[in-house]
């Protein structure tokens, strides 16, 4: 019995952190912190911070409210008019008809950079990323929990190229909001393959994915 319980734990502490499951895909996932997107993630949320004092400002006062903000304030406030999905459809609809696509080294000069709404809206571009985050935070305004959302990198057809999407749980299903799309997704029903996942917690990796290229991202190609 002693020898039994030696393995158990043996196998425990070589094994890390335990893998989560529940999540979009159905696919297990387990915490990434070293992942190299970690660091644009964390710089996002503490961008978000900032945004969200300027939204609440403009929510008292929007006579001196900027223009960006003032977008994000009437998307969420047409939102609300909405029920049910329809409000979540609104939401990926505004957002894919306000950003124009265009890559990052166009819009910032950089290869890669991870904008907070706000920031996106006021360029009035963006890559993948940037609609996915735009997203992300726009749902939450609507009061979606933070455990049931989760912005997603996720692996496509193209074996060179990475897309960012935001998933929402809704009624124990996980729905996928896309910039190539006005339509809500079933997760089930796209044929991408989850990489990575990022949330309140941090960045988590799904365990042993179908397809796995890190090779580009979806700068570029919208």
């Amino acid at each position: 019995m002693q020898f039994a319980r030696f393995l158990l734990v043996a196998a425990l502490f070589c094994s890390g952190a335990a893998a989560e499951t529940g999540g979009p895909f159905g696919v297990s996932t387990v915490p990434d912190p070293q992942n190299r997107y970690a660091r644009d993630w964390h710089q996002v949320q503490k961008d978000w911070v900032l945004e969200r004092a300027i939204l609440d400002q403009c929510r008292a006062d929007r006579e001196f409210c900027p223009p960006a903000a003032l977008r994000f304030l009437e998307i969420i406030d047409e939102a609300r008019q909405q029920t049910g999905r329809i409000r979540i459809a609104y939401v990926n609809r505004a957002i894919n008809l306000t950003i124009q696509p265009r890559d990052d080294v166009s819009n910032y000069g950089v290869a890669e950079i991870w904008t907070a709404p706000l920031a996106t809206l006021a360029s009035g571009a963006g890559d993948c990323t940037d609609y996915a985050i735009a997203k992300y935070y726009s749902v939450g305004e609507l009061g979606v929990s933070e455990n049931d959302r989760r912005l997603l990198i996720v692996s496509t057809k193209d074996p060179n190229e990475n897309h960012a999407v935001l998933a929402i749980r809704e009624d124990h299903r996980w729905l996928i909001l896309d910039n190539k799309t006005l339509q809500i997704l079933d997760a089930k029903d796209t044929d991408y393959t989850p990489l990575f996942e990022f949330d309140h917690r941090g960045v988590h990796r799904f365990v042993k994915p179908k397809r796995v290229s890190e090779a580009a991202s979806c700068a570029g190609r919208g």
